[in-house]
């Protein structure tokens, strides 16, 4: 005969101290990124939206250069052109990301695109969400395409890249992916 003690409170159990768990790191990471969100917030649309009245700072500058720098960088790709990209990049920019920790010059960038474009001949980046705070910008986009040598495998990987902007060229890229998406 089972007696109530015998039976475990929920709150000892291993079930629900695993989604318990799960829940707090969801709540966590829900507040870490709409901290991220507030943050960087200056500017919000989505791509569609390439047409906007910039909004000024007292120098006179346009808060919108630094996004539509960004943008003429994802037409240059998804056009496949490579040389309109190496010219958006600084000559001493930097490219951060898994694949490569850190790239330097703009030439050097460009070789990865043509490596990319030869890999997956119908690569197309689709930019989800762009927002800037000052000189940065910020881009949640999905690449999409085939891989060449794996049978035209299709493939769609989430990225996340953070850009900085000096005098209308790209001078740092941080890009983030997961290595292992399908």
């Amino acid at each position: 005969m089972r007696l109530f003690s015998d039976v475990q409170p929920p709150w000892r159990s291993s079930y629900y101290h695993t989604n318990r768990e799960l829940m707090l790191m969801k709540i966590a990471t829900m507040i870490l990124l709409s901290c991220f969100a507030c943050f960087v917030c200056n500017v919000t649309r989505p791509a569609s939206l390439a047409v906007a009245s910039p909004v000024t700072s007292g120098s006179g500058t346009s808060e919108l250069e630094p996004i539509r720098t960004v943008e003429l960088k994802f037409s240059a790709f998804n056009r496949h052109d490579a040389a309109a990209i190496e010219n958006l990049y600084a000559s001493d920019a930097i490219l951060r990301s898994p694949d490569y920790p850190e790239l330097l010059g703009n030439s050097k960038i460009a070789d990865t695109y043509r490596w990319i474009f030869d890999a997956i001949p119908d690569a197309k980046d689709s930019i989800v969400t762009i927002e800037s705070a000052a000189n940065h910008v910020y881009v949640q986009f999905v690449l999409s395409g085939h891989l060449k040598d794996a049978g035209n495998k299709p493939i769609s990987v989430r990225i996340m890249s953070v850009y900085t902007i000096k005098d209308h060229l790209v001078v740092s890229d941080s890009t983030y992916y997961d290595r292992k998406a399908p």
